[in-house]
């Protein structure tokens, strides 16, 4: 049964480590590990902003980042907002504390809604109140548990 999973940016920035458990699950999602991998975009804007630090923090140069980073569109289906902005305000309820990560809560709640069976891949612990909503959120940890890995 293919898993379908909402990505975080904090998960995504371990893609651009070098033999990263999180880089094997983007590249390889569909073939052995049969997961859906989705993300709304503006995780693509936060990843950019983020572009020194993830070249310095892993050794990457300017141009293997711009190579990986076009590559994700490829791995991971990119959500536009207004595809799943009427389920923000939901979204703002559920995390009054975590307001940066309303996108992926609401992304979560709109499969929800139309019935698909979705999870969460994110390594903030405050995001677990959406269990309470009915959203698994799974840290990267987790997923290894939960893949047999």
């Amino acid at each position: 049964m293919q898993m379908k999973l909402v990505v975080d940016a904090n998960v995504l920035f371990s893609f651009f480590k070098s033999e990263s458990i999180t880089r094997e699950l983007v590249l390889n999602p569909e073939l052995e590990y049969n997961l859906e991998l989705f993300a709304p975009k503006l995780v693509l804007k936060e990843l950019g902003k983020h572009r020194n630090d993830i070249c310095s923090k892993f050794g990457l140069s300017p141009e293997d980042f711009d190579i990986m980073f076009s590559s994700l569109e490829i791995f991971i289906n990119i959500v536009e907002r207004n595809v799943f902005e009427s389920f923000f305000p939901r979204a703002k309820d559920a995390l009054s504390e975590n307001i940066k990560d309303v996108p992926y809560a609401a992304l979560s709640f709109w499969f929800k809604d139309r019935g698909d069976k979705i999870s969460l891949w994110s390594n903030d612990k405050g995001l677990k109140v959406l269990e309470k909503y009915g959203v698994k959120v799974f840290s990267s940890q987790e997923l290894i548990k939960e893949l047999g890995l």
